[in-house]
């Protein structure tokens, strides 16, 4: 009751002080409350006059069809995937001269061949002859690549090297039909990386060297690591869902559990050995669709990419890669724990997709907050103000054959030719000899 007495008492000279005290915050807090008012009346909305009849519309940022559309598709090849340095393999994939990989991402089919110069190097997997595909296979080994449409063949730098019946052709220059050679660039670390434009290419971003620096770092990855295994598995949804982080990190979280149990040691040891040696668990992403992860103690790293095969179709490759030579039976025991992990992601990816389509359709709603999406979005943008400015579609993955004049007509209509003959066996018919 004293205390409670005492703690209420107000002494004339408290009170004077505590007003006193009132007066100087209110004083210095004035200014600001003035600030505050004079900033809410600018930022009140401000109405324009707008005459009848007009209406001005702004053009949506998103173009429509993001998830689903042809058109945005053709555009994301345009602007991005034939303009871009893409990641597709790492050097130990391509173990002797000759050894190749083929890849198919956003329609442009292409292959990495290793010379006998040990150097990788990427070509349109196209014969100049007709347009069949030189490799059929997913990865194989050849020093002479041959198309068996009608015997053209290839070395592994792109030369031809045989033209039946085509030597004494006029005009006909075996120098001028080599393959289409594409840009590549194969990092200290062993990434190797393909730009599709046919004109000089843009500069290779310095930030990805940095950011691939800082992965071999922790992780390990160098140029002399083994591949383990690797696989491409098809999903239905558009490429563009597969940048989603969540699943990523399930992705990542799982495939990480099943390793961690298929390289023993127990559970203690690994507690020791984790507290006692650096973290090599990292991650990185590689723009536009490729994530990498390492983990931890194990001396292993996965490259996931992720590549449109349509607007609405992807293919998800993996590699897994280790800083020695793996034995048969942990091959196959990672190979399988990869294979079903990955799996699980293409059907995540394919539900999350059913679940956009039927919420929003094909509408333009995405993202606007993700990194990936202002990346992707900026370059279509920039795109589409060259093309309006120039009038037409600009195509930078396109390739102008050479040689001369009359063997290049003559070889059109052999092409034309071609498919009325095909066609004419199926039963389809053919304009495309209407002069």
């Amino acid at each position: 009751m004293e205390y409670t007495q005492s703690y209420f008492s107000i002494s004339p000279g408290s009170t004077l002080v505590a007003f006193v005290t009132v007066v100087f915050l209110l004083y210095r807090a004035w200014p600001h409350l003035y600030q505050h008012k004079e900033t809410s009346k600018l930022a009140d909305p401000i109405v324009t006059h707008q005459e009848p009849g007009l209406v001005v519309s702004k053009e949506p940022e998103v173009p429509e069809g993001w998830w689903s559309g042809r058109d945005v598709f053709e555009l994301e090849r345009r602007a991005l995937f034939s303009q871009a340095w893409i990641y597709l393999a790492h050097i130990s994939q391509f173990n002797k001269p000759g050894a190749y990989q083929s890849f198919d991402f956003a329609g442009y089919p292409i292959f990495l061949i290793r010379g006998k110069d040990d150097k990788i190097r990427a070509f349109h997997n196209v014969c100049r002859h007709r347009a069949y595909t030189i490799t059929r296979k997913e990865s194989g080994a050849s020093t002479v690549l041959g198309c068996r449409y009608h015997g053209w063949s290839y070395d592994t730098n792109g030369r031809l090297v045989k033209a039946p019946q085509f030597d004494d052709v006029p005009g006909f220059d075996k120098s001028q039909n080599s393959l289409f050679e594409i840009h590549t660039r194969t990092t200290n670390h062993g990434l190797v990386f393909v730009n599709l434009n046919a004109g000089e290419p843009e500069p290779f971003d310095e930030m990805i060297v940095s950011s691939l620096d800082a992965f071999s770092y922790t992780s390990g990855l160098e140029a002399k690591s083994s591949w383990v295994n690797g696989q491409t598995l098809t999903g239905e949804f558009n490429w563009k869902v597969g940048m989603g982080k969540r699943q990523l990190h399930t992705f990542t979280r799982e495939l990480a559990r099943r390793v961690s149990e298929l390289s023993g040691p127990s559970p203690v040891l690994k507690a020791i050995r984790s507290f006692m040696q650096k973290s090599t668990r990292t991650e990185t992403s590689l723009s536009p669709s490729t994530f990498l992860c390492s983990f931890e103690h194990t001396g292993l790293c996965l490259a996931l990419s992720i590549f449109p095969a349509s607007e609405k179709r992807s293919n998800i490759r993996y590699d897994l890669f280790a800083r020695s030579a793996a034995s048969k039976t942990e091959v196959e025991a990672l190979s399988k724990a990869s294979y079903d992990v990955t799996e699980n992601l293409v059907r995540e990816f394919e539900g999350d997709y059913r679940a956009i389509l039927t919420k929003h359709g094909n509408s333009i709603d995405a993202d606007l907050n993700k990194t990936d999406t202002r990346q992707i979005l900026s370059r279509l943008q920039e795109h589409t103000k060259l093309e309006k400015i120039q009038g037409s579609q600009i195509l930078p993955a396109t390739r102008k054959p050479k040689g001369s004049t009359l063997f290049q007509q003559a070889e059109q209509l052999c092409k034309e030719l071609d498919c009325v003959s095909r066609g004419s066996q199926d039963g389809s018919s053919s304009n495309s000899l209407d002069w």
